[in-house]
């Protein structure tokens, strides 16, 4: 019986939880920053960031040592991601930070939160690029496994309302040399 009031008392919590989580995303939605697009040969190399991307909610989940991944997805030809995670060493206070194989550890929570939100230089090869020349670029946050709900799955993405941050980068066709 103790079980069953358990879910019960989880499912109840969950939309009530969810309202007040986007009641409070009014006032400073997450989005993202002009891209900054360099040509360079044949790649191009975009720079954004995430604005707004660390809610209260988000930093507790974060502090409480759960690895938090944000995902920045170029959606062209074939769509690539890059991918940033962060996880709190409660014993020795430091984020850990993962950027593809690179990984280093920041002691300011100021100093992690903009290492996280600025993607810079991220490759796109020209040959990737779809005839329309227009690139999306959206960042996302992945669900998570929070142990005080029973090891269930979290959905992120309701700490920023759903909302999935985009832009669209024009990109403009070399002229040929004379």
């Amino acid at each position: 019986m103790g079980i069953l009031l358990q879910f019960l008392a989880t499912k109840a919590l969950a939309p009530i939880l969810g309202s007040i989580i986007l009641l409070s995303m009014g006032e400073h939605p997450v989005s993202l920053s002009k891209p900054e697009v360099i040509a360079s040969g044949d790649s191009l190399f975009i720079s954004t960031k995430v604005n707004n991307g660390f809610t209260k909610e988000l930093l507790k989940i974060i502090k409480s040592g759960t690895p938090v991944k944000f995902r920045l997805k170029v959606e062209a030809v074939e769509n690539l991601y890059y991918v940033r995670t962060v996880q709190y060493d409660i014993a020795n206070r430091i984020y850990e930070i993962k950027n593809g194989k690179r990984k280093i550890d920041i002691e300011d929570e100021k100093e992690m939160k903009e290492y996280v939100s600025t993607f810079s230089r991220i490759y796109v090869p020209k040959e990737k690029i779809p005839p329309s020349n227009k690139i999306t670029i959206r960042v996302s946050l992945d669900p998570v496994v929070l142990d005080f709900l029973d090891d269930e799955e979290f959905d992120l993405m309701t700490l920023w309302d759903y909302r999935s941050p985009q832009q669209s980068i024009e990109v403009k066709p070399e002229s040929p040399n004379p």
